[in-house]
């Protein structure tokens, strides 16, 4: 795979308004880290469709299902089958009041076998998951 890399170093204190839905509706992807955080994926399109670019509210929690904020966030995603990344380079803009984080700009080109590696770094200590899905 010959994936995109998106990164930003979060700079805490950046605010904005959330989708209301994400306290009520499940998680369109999710999946758990080596260390066991839970990586919930909120998609402001749902069910996820092509060709529709999109945002992404992403939230991590601990065992006690409380939020974590992180010191470093790394998305590289792509169909693995194709050897291709993401056809756009979505990025992180905010750290949302509820703690989730804002990507805008996500969007796939094509259905499939989709996978996800979600790195980062939280009190110092990289983690990362893989979630892989089929649009």
């Amino acid at each position: 795979m010959k994936p995109f890399l998106f990164t930003l170093l979060i700079i805490l204190g950046i605010s904005m308004p959330s989708f209301a839905a994400t306290t009520t509706k499940s998680a369109e992807l999710s999946g758990i880290t080596e260390k066991g955080l839970v990586i919930e994926i909120y998609s402001e399109l749902s069910p996820l469709l092509i060709n529709q670019i999109h945002s992404w509210h992403i939230r991590i929690r601990n065992a006690n299902d409380q939020v974590v904020s992180v010191e470093q966030l790394t998305i590289i995603g792509g169909m693995p089958e194709h050897d291709h990344g993401l056809p756009t380079q979505p990025q992180i803009t905010a750290q949302l009041e509820n703690g989730d984080y804002l990507l805008e700009g996500v969007r796939f080109h094509m259905p499939g076998k989709w996978e996800l590696v979600i790195s980062m770094s939280v009190d110092g200590q990289v983690d990362q998951a893989l979630i892989e899905f089929q649009l």
